[in-house]
């Protein structure tokens, strides 16, 4: 894109300027360069750029340096557009005001395509447009972050002509005759147009609310209890739609399009972070799950580092998050939604529950996020650093809009008084007409709603196994009760009268196989049960988190499944070598030439087979406290179902509900292995208890078969779960 005549446009937080190529361009913070800088850490003449057949810019040797990508560099050829940090603070986009021409234009974050989008969310080789008469083909190459035209999601080719806009991550690239141009953040705009929502009764919690928020530009909204402070939040991040009026970023609808909700970064009010691991390793994660997958481990360390370096964390980065302040746990989770530099950031009460010196750092954090050309709302309770902000959004009860203005007009309305008589008058503040707080810009008609994006779930998955394991190894309280549990319930077979153990019983104990099977399923039901339980309603509102981010329910349960998959094998190997060593095996296998291993596989597939279950259970109950009761429920209903101590064979409607159980297809098959039939005298002439290779093996099939319905119900649950 570089090339003789070719113009240089500079932005900073909003503001643009435009250079011909005669120029060089000084950027710094005295007072003569050409872009003035008001950041006292940038360099006084800390970068220049000039055109020597190409735009280059040079840092002049500053203290604070000149930063691209994570990386420091000393120079620069700037090809098309490129986003450099003046002392790690200040963020400068320079642009070369041409197109990419030609007849083939590859697209992507690579330095060798024609057109290179300096986006982390961006795939290396992206997207390919050719020319066809006169408009362009463009084929997405890519997958996980699809190309978006006009808003709306390419399926795999689009024809575009001039005037389409298409969409890469969070940068545009505008369709014009000669080819295509990328079109700089700084004129994306969060809008609110007269926003009301009302709850089903009518009641309304926001009133005519109108915001409009550009690059550069740190907003807060505060306001009394009940003024509709998080309702706001939750309308503009997508999660309720209003009752009436709409709210656009980029001139896109976001409840109409919601793919344009992957270009924000949102941080809840709570701390969404795996406290056992450390503060890089779950940005280390969140980066692998988020970024595109040819982004390569270096190029991932380069974006988590930036992210710590931002929000001052560079020396806690190996810091467990449950051993941070605070403070420090918030900027870890302001710092999950810099890894993809989303040009919007909307958090919701970050400063709660902290100290006034803590409140300061936060917002002091987001105000430096803000001057790097980011746009930030912020809502807050908190009002003793909103002098920090551009502009202030106060709300009165109802969410109808009271004031909204710089801090120093406020003060200006209302005098010397304090936030706490602010806010008295704002809840008895009752307009006679409904209020607009801002006048809108334009935006386009309403667009149907497109898919979702689509996501490279195995991938996900596998990042998601990955993480698992290392918070398994992290908590070795956990782990060891996983390890131990199935060799104390291996144990409980010493209270069984006999020493036959599995083999021929007896005359004094005949009953002593179908009591240690008894034991040894339901006790492999518990053990699955009790793994899966508590999991996921644990685990709700991080998965909630990174399911707003692009995170695949598919790839989520695919995780769980293949984690607990290996943990109950290895249960069931600890659980039936404890009871084979505490009493004897069966004499004979029926199919796999070895009763242990038979046993094994049984056992493993009822655990398997509950874990399922239980995760299912644990993904429809609102609550950790509801778990165990349902836990235990079905651990007791598997006892009385699994025929072994109750028959269920020929009784109506026991039977059926038998089905239902995992341990009454384990049992069956350890029946079968353990032959009860031949050696037990008086037990009901089941057939799935014959020794024979047939009647094994469905009765296995049999114990996997609900496993494969229940984890297709688990996914259906975590696609439809929504915040309560």
């Amino acid at each position: 894109m570089s090339g003789a005549g070719a113009a240089l446009v500079v932005s900073v937080g909003g503001r643009r300027w435009r250079f011909g190529p005669d120029a060089v361009v000084r950027i710094g913070r005295g007072p003569d360069c050409d872009v003035v800088l008001d950041a006292p850490e940038v360099s006084r003449d800390h970068l220049r750029v000039e055109f020597d057949g190409e735009w280059v810019a040079r840092d002049q040797g500053t203290p604070g340096g000149t930063w691209l990508g994570g990386s420091r560099v000393a120079e620069h050829r700037v090809a098309d557009v490129s986003v450099v940090r003046l002392a790690g603070v200040v963020e400068v986009v320079l642009e070369v005001d041409g197109v990419a021409p030609g007849g083939t234009i590859r697209i992507g974050r690579a330095p060798e395509n024609d057109l290179v989008i300096t986006d982390p969310t961006v795939s290396r080789h992206h997207a390919v447009a050719r020319r066809t008469g006169a408009g362009w083909r463009v084929t997405d190459l890519a997958g996980r972050n699809p190309v978006l035209v006009n808003g709306l999601e390419a399926a795999g080719e689009a024809l575009v002509g001039g005037g389409d806009l298409l969409t890469f991550g969070s940068s545009d690239v505008v369709v014009t005759a000669a080819g295509l141009r990328l079109v700089p953040r700084v004129d994306q705009h969060l809008v609110v147009d007269d926003v009301e929502y009302r709850l089903p009764g009518g009641t309304p919690l926001l009133s005519g609310v109108g915001l409009d928020v550009g690059p550069g530009q740190l907003v807060a909204v505060v306001g009394p209890s009940g003024a509709g402070k998080s309702t706001l939040l939750k309308v503009m991040t997508g999660e309720l739609a209003p009752t009436s009026g709409r709210v656009t970023y980029d001139g896109l609808d976001i409840h109409d399009q919601p793919v344009v909700r992957t270009r924000f970064g949102v941080v809840p009010q709570d701390d969404v972070l795996h406290l056992k691991l450390s503060a890089r390793s779950v940005l280390s994660y969140t980066a692998k799950l988020r970024l595109p997958a040819d982004t390569s481990a270096r190029e991932r360390r380069r974006v988590v580092d930036d992210a710590l370096d931002q929000l001052g964390l560079t020396e806690h980065a190996r810091t467990k998050v449950r051993d941070l302040s605070g403070g420090q746990r918030k900027r870890v989770s302001i710092a999950m939604e810099l890894l993809t530099s989303p040009p919007l950031i909307l958090l919701d009460e970050p400063t709660s529950g902290l100290d006034p010196n803590l409140d300061k750092q936060i917002m002091g954090s987001l105000r430096r996020i803000a001057d790097a050309g980011r746009s930030v709302v912020v809502v807050t309770h908190s009002t003793d650093n909103l002098g920090l902000c551009d502009r202030v959004l106060v709300l009165a009860p109802g969410g109808v809009p009271f004031f909204l203005g710089a801090p120093d007009q406020l003060m200006v309305k209302f005098g010397s008084v304090g936030w706490a008589e602010i806010f008295e008058e704002a809840a008895r503040f009752s307009p006679p007409d409904p209020v607009v707080a801002s006048a809108p810009s334009a935006v386009p008609a309403r667009r149907p709603e497109p898919r979702t994006a689509a996501r490279s779930w195995l991938r996900q998955a596998s990042t998601l196994v990955v993480r698992h394991w290392r918070l398994i190894a992290a908590d070795a309280g956990y782990a060891a009760f996983l390890l131990l549990m199935p060799l104390v319930l291996a144990g409980l077979v010493l209270a069984v009268p006999g020493a036959a153990g599995l083999g021929p019983p007896g005359p004094a104990d005949p009953g002593e196989p179908t009591q240690v099977l008894v034991l040894l399923f339901v006790g492999a039901a518990f053990v699955g049960g009790a793994g899966g339980a508590r999991e996921i309603v644990a685990e709700r509102s991080i998965f909630l988190r990174e399911r707003a981010a692009g995170l695949s329910p598919r790839a989520y349960a695919a995780a769980k499944v293949a984690v607990f998959g290996v943990v109950t094998a290895v249960q069931s190997v600890l659980l039936v070598v404890g009871t084979v060593s505490a009493k004897p095996g069966p004499a004979g296998a029926v199919l796999l030439g070895s009763p242990v291993l038979e046993l094994t596989v049984g056992v493993w597939c009822t655990a398997f087979a509950s874990c399922v279950f239980a995760l299912l259970m644990s993904a429809l109950v609102r609550s950790a406290e509801q778990v165990m009761p349902v836990l235990v429920v079905v651990v007791m209903a598997q006892l009385v179902l699994c025929g072994g101590m109750i028959p269920v064979t020929g009784r109506p409607v026991l039977e059926q509900l038998s089905w239902l159980a995992p341990a009454r297809w384990g049992y069956a098959a350890g029946a079968s292995t353990s032959d009860v039939l031949a050696t037990v005298p008086g037990v009901p002439d089941d057939p799935l208890w014959r020794h024979e290779p047939r009647w094994w093996s469905l009765a296995i099939a049999l114990t996997v078969l609900p496993a494969a319905v229940h984890l297709r119900l688990l996914v259906r649950r975590l696609t439809r779960l929504r915040p309560r």
